[in-house]
């Protein structure tokens, strides 16, 4: 079993582009989307097949002895500890690598039909290898340091991606703005490795999670690691950069905001669950912050009009349920639900990128409808993705989220106002789905007749993942890969049974609403405009945190200027003028006055020595 291949493969596919980038810039030829896409998304195919290979060695390993470590190199000494560059796999990591790797490969095959015009293809697909790179770090790592390098690795991907095209400033504003909340958060995780380097003496997860530590410390590891992990799978507080993220290219806003770095929070919480579930304070705090996420995020989703911020929200929303399942002490539904929404939440983007390219780059669901017919393949795949995402059977989403809907009441750390909260976000999920299904497919259209007249399906580069992603939505849901023995049956009691049944009703019952909301509109919608600003906090974070941090400096600056470094002057100033002046006065100008001040210095010299202290000096 050799792990290397699994980062070297997509390391190689960034170097290759890499240069085939720089050569581009100093001969001013444009390497073609087919060249440099065909060289990113071989590199991650043959990292998947790598992936699965390892996949089944795993399998083939007895259950208890399902771990495999490859030490690459050495990597530095601390105060008499070594961590070496170590890679880990077992049944959490491969399930992550088998996502990363095979959701990511189709994401690049359609970034080859959706960048085709770009500018610059090979540096997109560089940057896209170069996330995928620190992704799969992310997750293999053995040690914390290591982890670390991948979670920093994908932040620093996602800034280049985010703001790929940087001639926008609003792109680089949501590129920076993602990159500062996700520093924010990854302060957690930094001071989380000191405590344990201090308190257990190792980095090692394993070495972690076996080490018994007294109850305060491990509530405040919990809550440490849990704290970066709001940052990098946007919670509140920090979920505001990711609606804005989506400012970047449609293809990576599939692969880093549905199917990938978000969910780096969950794989984090799921790799320290021993450490988490160990503290119920710990837990309570991430079901409440989950819960809350995905009320309010729901919430803010029906407010959009904008086809990629209700996906965005729409994502947030689906974290928030994956965080409240880790919060119950259930940590597999968490990581399943991850599974199976990487394969309808990829599928929805890559779908609504399929439509905005289609559209000219509208983005406006008011300003679309009746594509049913222009954009077949679309559609057909994108019902199947709203349908995984409403948790209909035999749908992906429905095992995994309405595993997660009867732990929030049936886990020992759940309860009933837990349940309800999240009753009420798969209500409102399914609403805002179906809103936008309508709006954009189903109802009459609202676009200009010389857009109508131009519409037309995506190549079959583009539609060919949608259409892989359209089957892994109807039957991700059937198989647990290796988490599929500890799987929890969701019908599990009658009331398991009633709350599936409710559930699928009530999401029933919220996509009628919609379809009669929605289904004949011919005008745009006056929305709520404090929802649809997401309840002004990002107005308040920047007034508070933004302007407010301006004026403490200004403040600041003002106080030292004047009453420090003004003073400092003005004292110096009036030193220097009155010595001037004190010497001043033995400047008379006569030589005969200059030479009795000498001989008076000297007499006073002589009888210091003679008479006074002096006699006693030493010389």
């Amino acid at each position: 079993m050799n792990l290397s291949y699994l980062i070297l493969l997509p390391l190689f596919g960034f170097l290759i582009n890499g240069v085939l980038y720089l050569r581009s810039t100093r001969n001013s030829k444009k390497v073609s989307a087919e060249l440099s896409g065909g060289i990113a998304t071989v590199a991650m195919l043959l990292s998947f097949a790598a992936a699965l290979y390892n996949f089944f060695l795993l399998r083939q390993l007895p259950a208890e002895g399902q771990l495999f470590d490859q030490m690459l190199f050495p990597w530095f000494k601390l105060a008499g500890m070594s961590v070496d560059f170590t890679l880990r796999l077992d049944p959490l990591s491969s399930v992550f690598c088998l996502v990363i790797t095979g959701v990511g490969s189709l994401i690049h095959l359609y970034s080859i039909g959706y960048m085709h015009h770009d500018a610059a293809p090979a540096k997109y697909f560089a940057y896209l290898n170069l996330f995928c790179f620190m992704m799969l770090n992310l997750v293999l790592g053995a040690t914390m340091p290591h982890v670390f390098f991948g979670w920093e690795g994908v932040g620093l991907a996602s800034y280049l991606l985010i703001g790929y095209w940087y001639h926008d400033p609003e792109k680089v504003g949501a590129g920076m703005k993602a990159f500062v909340m996700n520093r924010i958060g990854d302060i957690g995780f930094l001071v989380a490795m000191f405590i344990a380097y201090k308190f257990v003496g190792s980095l090692d997860f394993i070495q972690i999670a076996n080490t018994p530590l007294n109850p305060e410390m491990t509530t405040t590891l919990g809550l440490l690691v849990f704290f970066a992990c709001t940052g990098k799978s946007a919670q509140i507080p920090l979920f505001t950069w990711l609606p804005d993220a989506m400012a970047g290219p449609t293809p990576v806003s599939a692969l880093i905001h549905a199917a990938t770095m978000v969910t780096s929070g969950i794989y984090l919480l799921a790799r320290m669950h021993t450490t988490i579930e160990a503290s119920a304070t710990t837990l309570s705090v991430i079901a409440a912050v989950g819960a809350c996420t995905a009320f309010i995020s729901a919430v803010i989703a029906c407010a959009q009009t904008d086809i990629k911020k209700i996906l965005a929200y729409s994502t947030v929303s689906q974290l928030g349920f994956m965080f409240v399942a880790c919060g119950v002490g259930f940590t597999i539904a968490g990581v399943f639900h991850v599974m199976t929404h990487a394969f309808f939440k990829a599928l929805m983007f890559l779908g609504a990128g399929s439509v905005i390219h289609a559209l000219h780059e509208e983005q406006d669901v008011f300003k679309m409808g009746g594509l049913r017919k222009k954009l077949p393949i679309t559609f057909w795949t994108f019902v199947a993705g709203w349908a995984a995402i409403l948790g209909l059977p035999p749908f992906s989403g429905f095992f995994s989220k309405d595993e997660i809907l009867i732990q929030s009441l049936q886990s020992p750390h759940g309860s009933m106002p837990l349940f309800l909260v999240m009753m009420a976000a798969a209500f409102l999920t399914a609403f805002y789905m179906t809103r936008l299904l309508v709006l954009v497919f189903l109802s009459p259209s609202r676009m200009g007749q010389g857009v109508e007249k131009s519409v037309h399906e995506s190549p079959l580069v583009m539609t060919l993942p949608l259409m892989v992603l359209g089957v892994a939505s109807v039957v991700g849901g059937w198989f647990g890969l290796p988490i599929h023995e500890a799987h929890v049956e969701e019908a599990a009691g009658s009331s398991g049974r009633f709350i599936m049944l409710a559930s699928v009703a009530l999401a029933l019952v919220a996509a009628f609403i919609a379809y009669k909301k929605y289904g004949k509109t011919t005008k745009v919608e006056q929305v709520n405009d404090i929802a649809r600003e997401g309840f002004k906090i990002d107005a308040f974070y920047l007034s508070f945190f933004g302007n407010g941090t301006k004026n403490v400096a200004r403040w600041m600056g003002n106080l030292i200027e004047q009453q420090v470094i003004q003073r400092m002057i003005r004292w110096t100033v009036a030193i220097v003028d009155l010595s001037g002046n004190l010497l001043k006065v033995a400047q008379v100008g006569s030589s005969q006055a200059y030479l009795m001040m000498m001989f008076l210095a000297i007499f006073a010299v002589l009888a210091w020595f003679l008479f006074g202290v002096g006699q006693y000096a030493k010389f």
